[in-house]
């Protein structure tokens, strides 16, 4: 973890030796007026040598990403696919005039028909790739002209699909996306509709989390940063902090504006697979002691001195009351320093 994310998560850890401490202050159980009672036997834990992590734990949600709208073009919908379709490149999205929609892989919009006599444009290329991608690249160099043996694989293409051989690749015919497949989100035209408006929405085809941030979580959390997600059903999977998103954008609500997130990606994305969009908890280790001396939180008992103790189990069965300093807190887990304590000692705990 970077040290600049250290920094601005380390006070989690130092909130909750603040919120244990003082739960340890006021509990009944941690009073310095009470002892064991002689008569009963008391409940004893071990201590113990451990590593002991402080995390930060965020809520998150299963997600397949930004929810893109297909742009709409001219003419009347024939046929449209089903949410949750998964679509890749050179297969139909839709269909317009009984004429298949095709996708393409790109980073722009196609705006304008292209075929001999173009004007030299990125579209050019973008278009030359995705035919090479598609297997229809022979004797063609990939650049911003659109050249005789650019036609030739056009028709090729063409030929495959069973339209047309006129070398042409009109405006509508095809739309670029900006990855080898899409899932279809949801479908918003009907049969017959004009096809002006868009006519569905689309995301990715993979599961990643995205997780809401604070404003200051925002600044300090960086992609590349390693996490933990806990699915569900407890499960435990390594993933990676791709993007983080600083949110303040416009939303169709009047005075809202877009949180902040962060995209979360598992290194094997096949781990949340079928467990639909639910939510998951995004851990970020913050704070670790390697080999720290560990008892319960509920162990800890308030000195008069405004300082703390534990009280340990000597042979015999003598209860003896031993200063410590606090160190790490973590879930019901305490670092304690200094005083005559040892692993393996018993130390007495609230019932």
């Amino acid at each position: 973890m970077s040290r600049r994310l250290t920094k601005v998560l380390l006070p989690v850890g130092v909130l909750l030796v603040a919120a244990a401490v003082t739960l340890a202050v006021l509990q009944p159980w941690s009073s310095v007026a009470e002892t064991p009672d002689d008569g009963e036997k008391p409940v004893t834990v071990k201590a113990e040598l451990t590593t002991l992590t402080s995390d930060l734990r965020l809520n998150g949600n299963l997600s397949y990403g930004a929810s893109i709208a297909l742009p709409g073009r001219g003419g009347t919908i024939t046929r449209l696919p089903t949410a949750g379709d998964v679509i890749g490149v050179g297969q139909a999205l839709y269909e317009v005039d009984g004429k298949s929609v095709i996708a393409m892989r790109g980073d722009r919009p196609f705006w304008r028909d292209l075929g001999i006599g173009v004007e030299n444009g990125p579209d050019v290329r973008q278009l030359e790739q995705a035919l090479a991608d598609l297997g229809f690249g022979k004797n063609m160099t990939v650049d911003d002209e659109f050249t005789a043996v650019t036609e030739t694989n056009v028709k090729a293409w063409q030929k495959s699909l069973g339209v047309t051989k006129d070398g042409v690749v009109k405006l509508g015919d095809v739309v670029a996306i900006t990855a080898a497949s899409v899932r279809v989100e949801s479908v918003k035209a009907q049969l017959g509709d004009p096809a002006g408006a868009s006519p569905l929405t689309y995301t990715s085809t993979t599961l990643r989390v995205v997780a809401k941030l604070t404003d200051a979580q925002a600044r300090e959390i960086l992609p590349g940063t390693r996490v933990t997600v806990i699915l569900p059903d407890g499960t435990e999977t390594p993933a990676t902090v791709t993007a983080v998103d600083p949110g303040g954008q416009p939303t169709d609500k009047e005075g809202e504006t877009t949180p902040a997130t962060a995209n979360v990606e598992f290194d094997d994305p096949a781990v949340a697979e079928g467990i639909g969009l639910r939510a998951v908890k995004v851990v970020f280790a913050t704070s670790e002691v390697k080999d720290a001396l560990v008892v319960p939180v509920t162990a800890l008992v308030a000195t008069t001195d405004g300082g703390y103790a534990v009280d340990v189990v000597r042979k015999g069965g003598e209860i003896e009351r031993v200063s410590v300093e606090v160190g790490l807190i973590a879930d019901t887990k305490v670092q304690v320093v200094g005083g005559d304590l040892a692993a393996g000692d018993e130390v007495v705990v609230a019932q």
